[in-house]
């Protein structure tokens, strides 16, 4: 990661004709070869699972080979979401161990590692909860474990600074009860006031196939250490919509979105802006609906408007450059991909980028869009 003094690193099969097995072969051997002097502490794999029970043989069978790749503790995530150009795609993360230390922790099948440096500290992690009771508890679960993370290294938990939430089904509904609805409220709870003066994590809510609730996380606890929230004028600020674009019954209080559209966080002279994920909203109202070249320009429209001119004039004194480091791209419907591509490399070339096909949280939405820009 770039605040770590690593990298990311996306891992696609050299041959997208392969099975899937070949495929993730052909990613470990390269993950195998990577040689940068930095190192590895974090892998995400996005490919997709027809049933629970292939989601976690898949799951198991990748924890099998990535112990056999690394002797240090690995940060897995299987991310149950179909890549459109091949059928697996590997996130590596890197840091660079002779600037942090690091320490692994465990949490039954959750994992954390917490990077130190002087009086500065970060722990990036992943909480899940996959059994299926029902909706509200696997949201409970998972909030559930990330507390006992966060006493066990003396983390508040206001010191998320970003978080990913996949939540399978995410339109879905549990009886009268929208599935992504229930985990907003169970959020909303857990959160409480704890954000209250810093404003919230940037986050992307996003859709799986499989694999339950999932969260990921970056946490950072120092004095040293700037960060805050970053706003779009003409986008509503998600923790403020109105009644009128939440699911549920009317006569049940439904709580709101606690995200920021996105975050500052500067850390030793490293400044970057994380994105949350985006997508064609302006106010509170979705635009551009069945047409997604229309929704793919407003997003990237409102991303630029998180790191314009005007934004880090406020951040910072300094006259810093933005540069947009890297992106994932959801995609809801296979059929709009061409579409959606194309439109985004009008915008940004040749950027690193990777393209899923993910569920978003309102049925009328086709693509959305998160990433990092660094300020230099």
């Amino acid at each position: 990661m770039y605040f770590l003094n690593g990298d990311r690193i996306y891992i696609k099969p050299e041959k997208a004709c392969g099975t899937l097995n070949e495929q993730l072969q052909n990613c470990l051997l390269q993950l195998s070869k990577i040689n940068s002097g930095k190192q590895i502490f974090k892998l995400d794999f996005f490919v997709d699972a027809a049933s629970d029970e292939e989601y976690d043989n898949l799951k198991s069978q990748i924890k099998t080979e990535v112990s056999k790749l690394y002797s240090n503790e690995i940060i897995l995530n299987l991310i149950a979401q179909p890549p459109l150009t091949c059928k697996i795609i590997v996130e590596a993360f890197l840091f660079d161990p002779t600037i942090w230390n690091a320490k692994s922790f465990k949490f039954g099948d959750d994992s954390a590692v917490l990077f130190q440096k002087d009086n500065t500290e970060i722990l990036i992690g992943n909480v899940q909860s996959n059994k299926k009771q029902d909706y509200k508890t696997d949201a409970e679960n998972t909030f559930s474990t990330l507390s006992e993370m966060f006493s066990k290294v003396n983390f508040p938990v206001n010191s998320i600074v970003r978080q990913w939430n996949y939540l399978e089904d995410i339109v879905g509904f549990e009886g009268e009860k929208q599935k992504y609805q229930e985990f907003n409220d169970v959020r909303s709870e857990f959160y409480g006031t704890s954000f209250e003066e810093v404003g919230y994590p940037a986050a992307t809510g996003i859709g799986m196939n499989r694999g339950g609730i999932l969260i990921e996380f970056v946490a950072v606890k120092s004095n040293e250490v700037k960060t805050s929230p970053v706003d779009n004028a003409i986008q509503i600020a998600a923790h403020h919509y109105s009644e009128k674009v939440l699911i549920g019954k009317e006569c049940k209080l439904k709580t709101t979105p606690k995200f920021e559209r996105a975050r500052y966080l500067e850390i030793f002279n490293k400044k970057l802006i994380f994105i949350s994920g985006t997508a064609s909203i302006l106010g509170e109202k979705t635009v551009g609906v069945n047409d997604p070249v229309e929704q793919t320009k407003v997003t990237i429209q409102n991303i630029q408007r998180l790191y314009s001119d005007e934004v880090i004039q406020k951040i910072s004194k300094e006259k810093l450059q933005p540069k947009y480091g890297h992106a994932r791209v959801y995609v809801k419907n296979r059929k709009d991909f061409a579409a959606i591509k194309k439109t985004f490399k009008t915008y940004f070339g040749d950027l690193p980028v990777v393209y899923i096909i993910a569920d978003i949280c309102r049925t009328d939405l086709l693509v959305e869009i998160e990433g990092k820009v660094i300020l230099e």
